[in-house]
């Protein structure tokens, strides 16, 4: 009881701690970066190699029937052949068709090709990032992607390093964001996630710094890159309640508002196709797991890895119970998000891993720190001109 009301009280004490380590006292982070520029190219390389040298077998298009429509469009906007995947590809090529005209300002040229536009049209900030807000040529479009998700993967891993060390762990637990099974696989499948996740790290890292705007725009662009980011947001949001028992407005409220403007702006833009569910992923509690236990069976290897990720749930919740932290409060929400996924989710480790892609990374880091913040994570640090007018 004393240790858990001594947790409780430190949780709740707002007295200065530490300014943040400066660029001199990270010597490790050049190595991180390199370290997670080489997870990408290997990445790159492989598909490459699987797909004799086209960079389009990063995308996924596919090959098959239903979606030979879209695989034609592209092969006629590239003015070539694409490697293609059997069956119906992955998510890349919806990114690839949207980072053509990410604004939507020809909607029956490109946006006509996705399968359920609403939900694909909101997550933006990937495709405009690599599309140059669309005024990349096709082509190069095909390698910006790819570069645009190996910057993701080097800046996620700096962030996840510092957030380490703040909890008194080492830098190489950054680690934990590019061998991430999900970040691996989104970006393997040319995702938006690995951007996403990224910038809800560095806005994770810059609220324990004390810059509250460059937070709000850092957890923006996180929602605005996966609309699940909310879910992260809404865990942060109750740890600065916790902590400073005050309520977060600004920073809960201005990205989920960004969200909700471009959702609007893109319903004024695009219709949803006819007899099409926007959102096809959810179902009754524990049912996507249940229906999926069969097939899981007949592959130990199948089986071994989702248990795995199965039994890193619980553990996370204990581990942000016992080393309470803001990063392990994000990732907190993906826990009943994957207990609500049907089985178009979790009949694959690709997809499961994918869409709960901060609980590895957060019950590592959470799991093989100290325990002893280096600099507390949470504590109200002395104000900066970033933040002198901007409420927690």
């Amino acid at each position: 009881m004393r240790n858990h009301a001594n947790r409780v009280s430190a949780m709740r004490d707002p007295s200065p701690c530490p300014a943040p380590a400066t660029d001199s006292t990270r010597p490790g982070e050049r190595t991180l970066i390199a370290a997670a520029i080489i997870v990408g190219v290997l990445i790159v390389a492989a598909s490459m190699v699987r797909y004799d040298g086209d960079i389009a077998g990063l995308i996924r298009f596919g090959a098959g029937e239903t979606v030979a429509e879209q695989t034609a469009h592209v092969e006629d906007v590239l003015g070539r052949d694409v490697a293609t995947v059997a069956n119906l590809g992955h998510d890349g090529r919806f990114f690839f068709l949207q980072a053509l005209d990410p604004f939507y300002l020809s909607p029956d040229e490109h946006a006509v090709h996705l399968d359920r536009p609403l939900y694909r049209a909101q997550r933006m900030l990937f495709p405009t990032l690599a599309g140059l807000g669309g005024l990349l040529p096709p082509g190069a479009v095909l390698w910006t992607m790819t570069l645009t998700n190996i910057a993701a993967l080097a800046l996620g891993t700096v962030a996840a390093g510092r957030l380490a060390v703040r909890l008194g762990g080492t830098h190489w637990l950054g680690l934990a964001f590019p061998l991430n099974p999900g970040v691996i696989f989104e970006f393997d499948l040319s995702g938006g996630g690995v951007v996403a996740f990224a910038a809800a790290l560095w806005g994770t890292l810059a609220l324990e710094d004390g810059h509250h705007r460059r937070a709000i725009a850092w957890f923006t662009a996180a929602v605005l890159a996966r609309e699940l980011m909310l879910i992260y947001l809404a865990g942060i949001c109750v740890y600065r309640l916790w902590r400073t028992r005050r309520i977060p407005w600004l920073l809960g409220s201005i990205p989920a508002l960004s969200a909700a403007a471009w959702a609007s702006y893109v319903r004024l833009r695009l219709d949803s196709h006819d007899g099409v569910n926007e959102v096809q992923e959810f179902g009754p509690p524990f049912g996507g797991i249940l229906d999926s236990f069969e097939n899981w069976l007949a592959d130990p290897t199948k089986l071994s890895v989702i248990a795995g990720l199965i039994i890193v749930m619980p553990l996370l919740i204990l581990r942000a119970w016992q080393r309470p932290n803001a990063l392990a409060f994000g990732a907190l929400g993906f826990v009943p998000l994957a207990i609500m996924l049907n089985q178009l989710i979790w009949l694959r480790f690709t997809d499961i891993s994918r869409a709960v892609i901060p609980i590895m990374t957060a019950y590592v880091i959470t799991a093989f720190s100290a325990g002893t913040p280096n600099t507390e994570s949470g504590n109200e640090l002395p104000h900066t001109s970033d933040d002198a007018t901007a409420p927690s």
